[in-house]
């Protein structure tokens, strides 16, 4: 991908692409098996956290690539917002969120900024947290967005500039 962090494609993108297949198919089953892979080492093995932030940045990076090729860059003294609906109805901003819960948004909005080392940081907050369920629902956020994405009904581009 373009805006790629990290550098790495090659086999996060592989795994990626398959689990992002595997959401738009609805295969549940299988996505929960690879997911624990992913976040959970069987005894005496070493959990593949390096898969696991290759993954998350790939997905992140296809995340801000999408919203460019569907919404256009941000021009001059622009920027991307992003809010969230609660299941209350309320709206709220990615930076009102607690950390855990918004750490892909608030790493798509750093690379639609420009601001690499802060999308490094936050997946790397990902890649360290200690509970497997979280690092899961992290990737289940992010691929579920993704997929979101690339179905919805959109021009192919962005609407041309008021003159």
């Amino acid at each position: 991908m373009g805006s790629d962090v990290s550098g790495r494609a090659d086999p996060e993108a592989r795994v990626a692409g398959h689990l992002l297949t595997l959401v738009a198919d609805r295969h549940l089953t299988a996505l929960s098996a690879e997911l624990s892979a992913l976040v959970q080492a069987p005894r005496g093995q070493p959990v593949r956290r390096p898969l696991y932030r290759g993954v998350l940045t790939w997905l992140v990076t296809a995340l801000a690539d999408v919203v460019v090729a569907r919404l256009g860059p941000a021009q001059d003294g622009e920027a991307f917002v992003l809010e969230v609906r609660t299941t209350a109805g309320r709206t709220v901003g990615a930076g009102e969120l607690p950390p855990r819960q918004s750490r892909v948004g608030r790493s798509v909005l750093a690379l639609l900024a420009g601001d690499r080392a802060l999308a490094r940081a936050q997946l790397a907050a990902a890649e360290r947290d200690p509970n497997p369920a979280v690092r899961a629902t992290t990737l289940v956020e992010a691929l579920i967005w993704l997929d979101a994405l690339l179905d919805a009904e959109t021009p192919p581009f962005p609407d041309p500039l008021p003159e």
